[in-house]
């Protein structure tokens, strides 16, 4: 990948590791086509994971709070059927690969559709989203 992309994973890896406790690279490849990084860390006694692609045709990104392996909240843009099926109905077949930024609640069972997320957004909000391991977003859905 180009120069930007090399300084946008070393930003993000700067940021995550200025929040997180321990924090671990478990992923960071760059090469000409695509670039991709993860990294585990723990925020208080929740479990953080972010994940990163980034192509050509644009940024994949994954940010997960987890309390003992469940999902406590999490925000994408992976292609999700039930986040195609509330923006295109009967039509989301078409849009199938389109990625929309959206939020997933507790055990990933509700899911609303959200503006764009950075890393950098989410570390800053991680205070907000979590209390002592409780879901606090379910209150404010456009977090």
């Amino acid at each position: 990948m180009d120069e930007a992309t090399g300084r946008h994973v070393a930003q993000v890896i700067e940021s995550a590791r200025r929040v997180l406790e321990p924090m671990t690279v478990v992923q960071h490849d760059l090469d000409p086509d695509r670039g991709i990084l993860e990294i585990h860390g723990r925020f208080g006694a929740l479990d953080v994971r972010i994940k990163e692609i980034i192509t050509t045709e644009g940024r994949l990104y994954s940010y997960y709070v987890l309390s003992e392996g469940t999902v406590v909240i999490g925000f994408d843009n992976y292609p999700d059927r039930h986040v195609l099926r509330e923006r295109w109905g009967e039509e989301f077949a078409a849009h199938q690969h389109e990625r929309i930024p959206h939020r997933h609640g507790r055990n990933k069972l509700t899911v609303a559709i959200t503006d764009e997320y950075s890393v950098e957004r989410f570390l800053a909000k991680l205070p907000d989203l979590t209390t002592l391991g409780s879901l606090i977003v379910d209150k404010e859905p456009n977090v």
